[in-house]
C-alpha cells in the first residue's frame, strides 16, 4: 500500500449520507492517531477503503482495525505469510508488504500502525484475495429466504431447459450452451413477475411457514436457483459413451435402448454427487481453493438483486438489463449470418482462398483440418471465437500461457508430420477421427466379432490411423498426469495434507469442517447444520449397486471389479485434479491416464473400454468437481450446505430424464448424425469421434499394443511429464535463493557485451520460468484436434482487450458490462442456433452459394496429407498380415 496522498475525500454511501471525511495528511487526525485514540482507520484514504472494502462495508473494516492490537496483528501477519507462502493466487504485492511489516516499524517506515492492522483485518475479517472481496458479504442474515417454492421452481425449471439445449447441441461443433451466467440474468425477471404475481399464500411445516410468495426476491433465492442450474448442465457425461455404442456409424450394438441410458446416467450422476463429499474437504473449505470461475457469477447475481444507480460511464448510461437484452436481440439476429446464410464468415480460412488446391497453404492455415496458424482473423462467429477459452472471464495470465503453449503444439505438429512418424503425412494434420490405411475413416464393423477383435479381419483389413494433431493431444495426455500430480501435491502439499487428515478425523471422530476455521467465510458458514459424511457414501454405494446391476443385465462383458478400481484411481488422483480446478479455473478428467490403466487389463473389450471412461474420467473427478464448485458458491454467499444438497439431488434425478429423452430425440431424428459434413454441423467432433478414436487406440487394439508396436513413443511421454514437473520444481524451489548471486559472479566474470548479450536473452527467460505455471502450459499444448488456432486466436484477442486493457484503461466500464456482454452474446447465439435447427436444419434445406461453398472447397475442408497412397497397394503402411 502506498502512502497516501494529502488529499480530502468526502465518500457517499447507499443512503446518501456521508461514510467518511478522510484525510490523510491532517495534521489533527494524525496527532490522534499518535496520541490516546489510536484510529488508524482515519489514515485510510476514500480510494484505499474502496478496494478493502468495495461493498459497503466500510464501517465494518474500520472498526475491526482499530479495534486490533499490535501484537495480535503481527500473530496473524506472521501466521499468513507461512500459510500462504504456497498459494499461487495470494496477492504477490501483499505477500511482500507482510514480510516488510514483520520486519517491524523502523524497516517498515510511515504507516507501519496502519497497514499492519489493515492487513491483519484482511486476513482474519475479509479475504486478501481482490476477486474474493469483489462479491464477499461479510455479514449474514439466516433469516434471509433461501429455500422457497418460487426460487425451487425456477431453478428446476431453467435446469430443465438447460439440460435440454447442452445435450441437444452437445454433438455440435463447437457446441451451443447456456451457461449459468446466461442463465442467472434470464432468471431473474422470472423471478421479479413471480413476486408480483403470485399471492402469499402459504402452508406451515414443523412451525415454519413457506409461502408462494414471501416478499421480495432475494439475493440468497436468485444465488440458490442459480446452483440448482448449475448442477443441471453436465448430465451428458455419459452421452459420449451411448453415442458411440448405438449410432451405425460407430459400433451400433442394438441392446443400447431408452433404459440402458437412463440407467447410465443416473448411476453416473449420482455416483458424482457422491464423490463430492470427499472432494469438499479438499476445494470448499480450504481457504486457497479459490474458485476463480466462479466470482463472476456471484458479482451479476449480487448487482442483479440490489438497485442499479443511474450513472454514466465514459458516456455509457444503459442499465445492465437493457445493455443485455440489446446484445442478445442483436446476436440472435446476427448469428444467422454465420450459422446459416454466409457461413464462412463463421469458418474465415481466407488464406486457404488464395490458392485452394495448395497442400502448404491449407495444412498451416486451414480452419477445417490445418493448424490455423499464421491467420490473425480466423472468424466473425462468437461461438467460435470462445469455443476454447473462456475469453471474458478467464485470467488474462492462463488464456495468455495456454495460447503460447498452443503454438508450441502446433510446431511439434509440424514436426511430427513432417518426419511422417507413424504414417501422419499420408492424413489430415490435425482431426479427431481414426482412418485406415486407405486413408478412408475407420470401420470398426470390419474387425470386431461379438464385440471382441478378431485377427483374421484386422489383418485383412487395417490397424487404426490416426493424425499428427491427435497424436500430439494424446501424448500431451500422458505428459499432463506426472506434471500436474507432482507439481501440486509438492506445491501444496501442506493445504492438502492438512485435508487429509480433516477427512480422517471427520470420518472417525466427526470433526466439523469448520473447526478451527481462519477465514470468515468458514466462521459464518459455522452457524448451518453440515451435510454428514454418511450421506453422501450412501449416495455413493448406492450408485455403486446401480452400477453392478447394470453390469449384470447388459452384455457389456465388463467385470464388476473395474468400477471399484476406477473409484480407487480417482481417490488418488481426483484430489490434486480438483484442487487445480479450485486455484485455476480449469476443469480436466483423468481420461487418459484410465484408458492406458483399462488397455492393459482388459484388451480388446471396448465396452469396458467405454464404461471406465465414461465412469472413470467424469462421473467422478469431473462430475464431483462440478458439484464441489457449487458447494463452494453456496459456501461464499451463505447458503446451508443441505440446502445445496437437496437442490443438487432433486434436479439430478428430473434433468436425467430430460437429458435421457434429448439424447434419444437427437440420435433418432438427427439426419447424418456425426458424419463429416452434417449441415447443421452435429458432426461429433468433439464427443462422438475423439471417444471412438480412443476406444479402438485403448479399447480395441489394447495398451500393450499401443505402446510397444503402433506408438512406443507415447510410453514415454510419463517420463518427460515427470522430468517437465521436476525442472520446475527444482527451479522455483531454488532459483531465487541461488540465482541471483550465479548472475552477480557472471557480471563479473564475463564481458560487458556478453553480460548485456545474456541480460537481454536469456535471464528472462530463466527469470520467466521461475513464476511459469507448467499446467497451463501443458494445457495448451495438448489441446488440439479436433481445435486448432483457429479457435483460439479469437479467443486470445478477445481476453487480451477484455480481461487485461480492459480492467487497466476502463475499469468501471468492465465491472459493469463486461459479464453482461460475455452472458448476452452467448444467450443470442443459443436462442438463434435453435431457431436455425429447428427451421433450417431439421428437414435441411440447403443455401448453396460461395459464401457457404468456399470454405470447405479447398484442400482445407477434403483433409489432404501431404503424401499420396501408393497406387500399386491402394494403402500405405505396412503389408496386409503383419500388422503388429
Amino acid at each position: 500500500m502506498q502512502p497516501p496522498s494529502p488529499t480530502v475525500e468526502i465518500a457517499e454511501d447507499v443512503d446518501g449520507g456521508t461514510k467518511r471525511r478522510v484525510s490523510s495528511h491532517d495534521p489533527e487526525k494524525i496527532q490522534s492517531s499518535a496520541g490516546t485514540t489510536h484510529k488508524f482507520s482515519e489514515q485510510i484514504p476514500h480510494e484505499m477503503l474502496e478496494e478493502l472494502a468495495p461493498n459497503g462495508e466500510g464501517d465494518y473494516i474500520c472498526e475491526k482495525v482499530d479495534n486490533m492490537t499490535e501484537e495480535e496483528a503481527v500473530a496473524i501477519v506472521q501466521e499468513s505469510v507461512r500459510f500462504h507462502a504456497d498459494d499461487w493466487n495470494f496477492p504477490s504485492e501483499m505477500r511482500e508488504r507482510m514480510k516488510r511489516l514483520l520486519q517491524g516499524p523502523k524497516a517498515y517506515g510511515e504507516f507501519y500502525d496502519r497497514d499492519l492492522r489493515i492487513d491483519a483485518t484482511l486476513m482474519r475479517y475479509s479475504s486478501p484475495y481482490p476477486g474474493v472481496r469483489a462479491v464477499q458479504e461479510l455479514k449474514d442474515d439466516p433469516t434471509v429466504p433461501i429455500e422457497t417454492i418460487r426460487a425451487y421452481f425456477l431453478g428446476v425449471a431453467w435446469a430443465v431447459i438447460g439440460t435440454f439445449m447442452s445435450t441437444f447441441f452437445n454433438s455440435r461443433f463447437p457446441s451451443i450452451g447456456l451457461s449459468g451466467s446466461v442463465i442467472q440474468i434470464l432468471l431473474f425477471p422470472c423471478a421479479k413477475f413471480l413476486e408480483w404475481v403470485l399471492p402469499d399464500w402459504g402452508i406451515t411445516v414443523w412451525g415454519v411457514r413457506h409461502s408462494l410468495n414471501p416478499g421480495p426476491w432475494t439475493f440468497k433465492e436468485q444465488m440458490f436457483s442459480t446452483i440448482c442450474y448449475n448442477i443441471a448442465i453436465y448430465t451428458t457425461n455419459s452421452y459420449g459413451m451411448i453415442l458411440v455404442q448405438r449410432l451405425d456409424v460407430y459400433y451400433g450394438l442394438k441392446f443400447v435402448n431408452f433404459g440402458y441410458q437412463l440407467m447410465l446416467t443416473l448411476f453416473v450422476q449420482l455416483m458424482g454427487m457422491g464423490f463430492a463429499g470427499y472432494l469438499r474437504r479438499f476445494s470448499v473449505y480450504p481457504v486457497k481453493a479459490l474458485w476463480p470461475t466462479i466470482l463472476p457469477t456471484i458479482a451479476m447475481n449480487r448487482a442483479l438483486t440490489r438497485p442499479e444507480p443511474k450513472e454514466n460511464i465514459y458516456g455509457w448510461t444503459i442499465s445492465r438489463y437493457r445493455f443485455f437484452y440489446t446484445c442478445t436481440l442483436t446476436m440472435a439476429i446476427y448469428y444467422w449470418f454465420p450459422g446459416y446464410l454466409f457461413t464462412a464468415l463463421s469458418t474465415f480460412n481466407w488464406m486457404t482462398w488464395i490458392a485452394p488446391d495448395s497442400v502448404v497453404l491449407s495444412l498451416l492455415t486451414g480452419s477445417i483440418t490445418g493448424l490455423g496458424l499464421f491467420n490473425p482473423i480466423t472468424t466473425f462467429d462468437w461461438n467460435v471465437a470462445t469455443s476454447s477459452y473462456a475469453a471474458l472471464s478467464q485470467p488474462f495470465f492462463a488464456t495468455c500461457t495456454m495460447y503460447f503453449g498452443g503454438i508450441l503444439g502446433g510446431l511439434i505438429i509440424l514436426g511430427i508430420y513432417y518426419k511422417n512418424m507413424n504414417y501422419t503425412a499420408f492424413l489430415p494434420i490435425n482431426s479427431s477421427s481414426a482412418f485406415a490405411n486407405d486413408g478412408t475413416p475407420y470401420q470398426v464393423q470390419k474387425v470386431v466379432v461379438n464385440n471382441r477383435l478378431d485377427q483374421t479381419k484386422y489383418q485383412n483389413y487395417s490397424p487404426p490411423f490416426y493424425s499428427a494433431g491427435y497424436i500430439l493431444t494424446v501424448g500431451a495426455n500422458f505428459c499432463f498426469y506426472p506434471v500436474y500430480f507432482f507439481y501440486i501435491m509438492v506445491n501444496q502439499w501442506k493445504t492438502i495434507g492438512q485435508a487429509y487428515v480433516d477427512f480422517y478425523h471427520g470420518l472417525r471422530y466427526g470433526k466439523g469442517n469448520y473447526e478451527n476455521a481462519m477465514d470468515i467465510h468458514s466462521r459464518l458458514m459455522a452457524q448451518y447444520p453440515e451435510v454428514p459424511d454418511w450421506w453422501f457414501l450412501i449416495i455413493l454405494v448406492g450408485a455403486i449397486v446401480v452400477s453392478v446391476i447394470f453390469l449384470k443385465i447388459y452384455p457389456l462383458d465388463t467385470p464388476i471389479w473395474l468400477v471399484f478400481l476406477v473409484i480407487g484411481i480417482n481417490l488418488v488422483f481426483a484430489v490434486p485434479l480438483s484442487f487445480l480446478s479450485a486455484t485455476t479455473g480449469t476443469n480436466l478428467g483423468l481420461g487418459a491416464l484410465i484408458q492406458v490403466i483399462t488397455g492393459f487389463l482388459l484388451p480388446g473389450n471396448t465396452n469396458a473400454f467405454l464404461f471406465a471412461q465414461t465412469l472413470g474420467s467424469w462421473a467422478l473427478a469431473g462430475y464431483g468437481d462440478n458439484m464441489v464448485q457449487d458447494l463452494k458458491m453456496g459456501h461464499y454467499v451463505r447458503i446451508p450446505p443441505r440446502a445445496v444438497f437437496r437442490s443438487q439431488i432433486g434436479t439430478i434425478i428430473i434433468t436425467v430424464f430430460v437429458a435421457v429423452g434429448t439424447q434419444d430425440f437427437i440420435m433418432t431424428n438427427v439426419k447424418g448424425l456425426c458424419t463429416p459434413n452434417q449441415p447443421s454441423r452435429f458432426t461429433c467432433a468433439n464427443d462422438g469421434n475423439p471417444l471412438y478414436a480412443s476406444s479402438l487406440m485403448w479399447g480395441l487394439l489394447g495398451s500393450d499394443r499401443m505402446f510397444n508396436s503402433l506408438y512406443p513413443l507415447f510410453k514415454w511421454c510419463f517420463l518427460i511429464g515427470t522430468c517437465i514437473a521436476l525442472v520446475f520444481l527444482l527451479g522455483q524451489t531454488y532459483g531465487p535463493r541461488y540465482l541471483p548471486g550465479v548472475k552477480d559472479r557472471l557480471r563479473q566474470r564475463l564481458s560487458r557485451r556478453m553480460f548485456s548479450l545474456l541480460d537481454r536473452t536469456l535471464f528472462p527467460f530463466v527469470a520467466s520460468l521461475l513464476w511459469l505455471n507448467p499446467i497451463l502450459v501443458i494445457q495448451g499444448v495438448q489441446h488440439w484436434a479436433p481445435s486448432n488456432m483457429s479457435y483460439k486466436t479469437p479467443g486470445f484477442i478477445l481476453s487480451y482487450v477484455f480481461m487485461y486493457w480492459m480492467p487497466k484503461h476502463r475499469l468501471a466500464w468492465w465491472e459493469k458490462y463486461n459479464y453482461v456482454l460475455s452472458a448476452a452474446l452467448t444467450a443470442g447465439v443459443a436462442v438463434s442456433g435453435l431457431i436455425i435447427f429447428f427451421a433450417v436444419g431439421y428437414n435441411p434445406k440447403k443455401l448453396e452459394w460461395w459464401g457457404n461453398t468456399v470454405s470447405g472447397a479447398g484442400v482445407d475442408g477434403r483433409g489432404t496429407g501431404i503424401l499420396e497412397i501408393p497406387k500399386d497397394r491402394g494403402y500405405f503402411g505396412p503389408e496386409k498380415g503383419t500388422f503388429p
